[in-house]
């Protein structure tokens, strides 16, 4: 017997934009206190962000193992830091 998994995953919305400092500090809220949050908000709002809203059963589970571990190094190859990702702050 086969068993397969059928993925439906849609992009729904898509949009380039500037992102404020304003803006990043309250998404990125939960980080405040982290010692690397400054740097977090000046970078994310540096230039254009592209952002994606996805739907689909799953989507944040699939796409964070598309993304990869935060630390490139203990990201799988195939995944988009294992493959791009140099360093964690960049």
């Amino acid at each position: 017997m086969f068993t397969f998994r059928l993925f439906l995953f849609f992009c729904v919305a898509l949009k380039l934009e500037q992102i404020s400092k304003s803006f990043a500090e309250k998404h990125y809220e939960d980080l405040a206190g982290k010692p690397f949050f400054p740097g977090l908000v000046e970078y994310v709002s540096s230039g254009p962000v592209v952002a994606m809203v996805w739907q689909g059963k799953g989507v944040v589970l699939t796409g964070r193992k598309i993304i990869g571990a935060t630390k490139p190094a203990d990201s799988a190859p195939g995944t988009i830091r294992g493959d791009f990702g140099i360093d964690v702050g960049r």
